[in-house]
């Protein structure tokens, strides 16, 4: 009996050995590819940053991707550039695409979520909420979303203080080259941070982005002109804009700038994109043509 008792004692110290084991390492989280700067805004902001292995082209504006690679144009995306990444995961805003390549990117067993890109502060603080469920960060969203209603707080009590007085004018414009610009009417991301802002858009009367026509422009006489601050060398600085159609027949404008992430998308910085707003178009700002 003796032999046998022996297995039994060893199969028990087996069985005790195992029970007392390590548990299994957790997975890893997944890669991540983010497209959208308010999208990739918002990952970075979380304390996901280590995981995005690559963004899309206008993404690469903000500081923090600046050294992550490019994946190209949000809407014009390549199954093969994506996929050699090694990503498990694209986070999107509703512009990604084409469809036909994220349906690719799915079959191949990746996850695609999109999240919509309306220009509303509702919904800046459900793209945060979302994302961070999607990362598994809802206590960070959380305080993220608070940080933005406090940032956005500061910047009403900074309007309603000069309530009273004349509201500016401001006149968005989008500039991919001297010869290629419009300006932002409503339903638009620069809408809402002026509105916000507790400034005029000067084109209220137009819907989203209309060519820059010089009757339009003479008709709006803007206080101050909009432009992302990545496009004013490309227009040549407030010079080269003041020879613009329209604007060199309007007298006193001045120049403000924000982000170009800013101008795309309402992110967790917006309330930050509104002060600065403000600090430009504030009556003792600097700078502009005369």
């Amino acid at each position: 009996m003796r032999p046998l008792a022996s297995k039994w004692g060893l199969f028990a110290a087996l069985f005790a050995l195992a029970s007392h084991a390590a548990p299994p390492a957790p997975k890893a989280a997944p890669k991540l590819v983010t497209v959208g700067p308010a999208v990739t805004q918002t990952v970075f902001a979380l304390g996901a940053g280590d995981r995005v292995v690559g963004v899309d082209d206008s993404s690469a504006a903000l500081p923090e991707a600046a050294k992550v690679r490019t994946v190209g144009y949000q809407r014009a995306l390549s199954a093969e550039g994506v996929l050699s990444l090694g990503a498990g995961l694209l986070l999107g805003s509703a512009e990604a695409g084409p469809p036909a390549v994220l349906e690719q990117l799915k079959q191949t067993g990746m996850r695609v979520e999109t999240f919509a890109n309306e220009p509303t502060v509702e919904a800046a603080r459900a793209r945060i909420q979302a994302i961070a469920e999607r990362l598994g960060t809802p206590d960070q969203g959380r305080a993220l979303v608070a940080k933005l209603d406090e940032d956005l707080a500061k910047a009403a009590g900074r309007a309603a203080s000069v309530k009273g007085t004349k509201p500016p004018r401001i006149l968005a414009v989008y500039a991919r080259g001297a010869g290629a610009m419009m300006v932002a009417g409503t339903g638009t991301v620069a809408d809402t941070l002026i509105r916000l802002s507790g400034a005029v858009n000067a084109v209220a009367g137009l819907q989203g982005y209309k060519p820059l026509s010089s009757e339009a422009v003479v008709a709006a006489a803007p206080d101050f002109v909009l432009l992302p601050a990545g496009s004013v060398a490309t227009v040549g600085g407030a010079e080269g804009l003041a020879k613009q159609p329209g604007l060199s027949q309007v007298k006193g404008w001045r120049l403000v700038t924000v982000d170009d992430v800013d101008f795309m998308g309402l992110g967790p910085g917006l309330g930050r994109a509104v002060g600065r707003l403000q600090d430009g178009a504030a009556p003792a700002g600097k700078g502009g043509a005369k």
